[in-house]
């Protein structure tokens, strides 16, 4: 497709989570590369990292304004910690999602009339991760009080899922419930007994007050479904699902519009212009990570390959953060073990084991890291090890690297049950496992090829998707045809 000798504003609006902003920082610095104006409405806890992606940064509302980690470091209930999962997540959704959404659109509009003071013939397309809410008012109705600069500045929107997508199949039941998937008849009634009378029960609490929310943004009408339907998804014209189609259910009732975009994660593809190949650790252990994996490019009749050992992999990831769920029975299970290298993330910057648990003594064979590229080291990695959130499941698919996970809240059950299904690797259908478990886990990753055989299947349809250039032609697109805003039931 040509590019215009002018191309609109991007604006890409996002959930505050880390794991939803980091995909969307990514494919910022893509379309700069690639000659956009990009505009980033985001929270200012991780303003550098989004300008550093050649974005001009937005900021939120104070009141939108969520900090990720002063969330979880001070949740919004002092049971939160010990309620759960289940729990936790309606509570999450609440306050980091709906309760925000007024505040949000107040910054959106605001947002989008700075554009249009800047060159009112550009327009905008706009780039709506689907967990944020705060654009929704502007497809049920609502209007600026002010002017019309929802109509004349908005040329059209796609929505980008970071997270396995929460829309309603009569194939599926809701999201979380311990259901396999399953498109029989039997399977089916099953499913829709499930929405209907459990999940529209237990969600009716916050199907009630998004739509309070929506009205107080000036929303004409609500979404009109359960909570978790979809709603965020379908508002838009365009679905582009992050992800392979291997590690996703085959459901028959994908909604309009909707398409697997492939990874963000992994090494970038030679025909995109994502952001460079990761530069090395500053650790002063990674020399011996990659000489380790040097051994693997001798002769075979060199004695110096049978030298090599295991590089087991584990993260916490960046919300459930405590290493006694899974970095440390990891670190345990082959503390005695000579032919291994474990290396833990912690997940934040400046982090410490010793922060959980003065006691720990690091084994000898571990290499901790309070920060690391996933891409970087998993590049030397042959079993991956972390909680299932869907970021991590992804860079696995991406550099090819066999998993076991543990995990639980929000998505993580889902991704988790995703791993066995589409035999990337083992679910060890739990939050905190002990190290007996991530044991058997590992052992049982390394002495089946079947895992390693279909992971790299799944990597092969990552490399075949070009999610840089996908998210790129479909903004020409919108550019060139300018289909406006999809409102939903309501005239424009």
């Amino acid at each position: 497709m040509a590019i215009p000798k002018q191309l609109p504003f991007v604006l890409i609006v996002s959930h505050a989570l880390t794991g939803h902003l980091a995909p969307l920082i990514r494919i910022s610095s893509a379309l700069h590369a690639r000659g956009w104006e990009v505009y980033f409405l985001g929270p200012t806890a991780h303003r550098s990292r989004i300008e550093a992606s050649g974005a001009s940064f937005i900021p939120l509302s104070p009141t939108a304004d969520l900090d990720d980690k002063a969330y979880y470091e001070a949740p919004p209930q002092p049971d939160y910690a010990s309620l759960h999962w289940a729990s936790r997540a309606l509570i999450d959704l609440r306050e980091q999602c709906i309760a925000p959404l007024p505040a949000q659109w107040l910054s959106f509009v605001a947002a989008l009339r700075l554009l249009r003071s800047r060159d009112p013939e550009r327009g905008v397309v706009l780039v709506n991760e689907a967990f944020f809410y705060g654009a929704l008012p502007m497809y049920l109705g609502a209007l600026d009080a002010d002017d019309d600069v929802l109509e004349t500045t908005v040329l059209g929107s796609v929505c980008v899922s970071v997270t396995v997508p929460a829309i309603r199949s009569a194939e599926l039941p809701p999201i979380g419930y311990p259901f396999a998937f399953d498109g029989s008849v039997a399977g089916r009634a099953r499913n829709a007994k499930l929405w209907e009378r459990s999940w529209a029960r237990k969600a009716e609490p916050l199907t009630t007050f998004l739509d309070t929310m929506l009205r107080e943004a000036g929303a004409r009408r609500g979404v009109d479904e359960i909570f978790l339907s979809g709603a965020n998804y379908t508002a838009h014209e365009t679905i582009l699902q992050l992800g392979v189609p291997g590690f996703e259910y085959p459901r028959s009732d994908w909604p309009p519009g909707f398409k697997f975009a492939g990874l963000v994660q992994g090494p970038p593809k030679s025909s995109s212009a994502a952001a460079a190949k990761p530069k090395d650790p500053p650790f002063d252990w990674w020399e011996e990570i990659v000489a380790n994996s040097a051994l693997d490019s001798l002769p075979p009749s060199d004695p110096r390959r049978a030298q090599k050992k295991k590089v087991i992999v584990v993260a916490q990831g960046t919300v459930e953060i405590n290493p006694h769920d899974l970095i440390i029975p990891t670190l345990e299970a082959f503390a005695c073990r000579e032919d291994v290298l474990v290396v833990a993330i912690l997940g934040w910057k400046d982090a410490s084991l010793l922060t959980y648990d003065s006691s720990i003594k690091t084994p000898a064979n571990a290499r901790i890291a309070d920060y690391l590229s996933y891409d970087a080291v998993l590049a030397h990695a042959d079993v991956w090890v972390h909680n299932a959130g869907f970021g991590a499941v992804n860079h696995g698919i991406a550099n090819g690297v066999p998993m076991v996970v543990a995990g639980e809240g929000m998505d993580k059950t889902e991704n988790a049950r995703r791993v066995a299904w589409s035999g990337i690797g083992v679910d060890l259908g739990c939050s905190r496992a002990t190290s007996e478990q991530v044991r058997e886990g590992v052992e049982r990753v390394l002495q089946d090829e079947q895992f390693t055989k279909r992971i790299r299947e799944l990597q092969k349809q990552s490399e075949d998707i070009d999610c840089f250039s996908i998210v790129h032609e479909e903004l020409l697109r919108i550019a060139e045809t300018r289909p406006g805003i999809k409102q939903r039931g309501l005239e424009r």
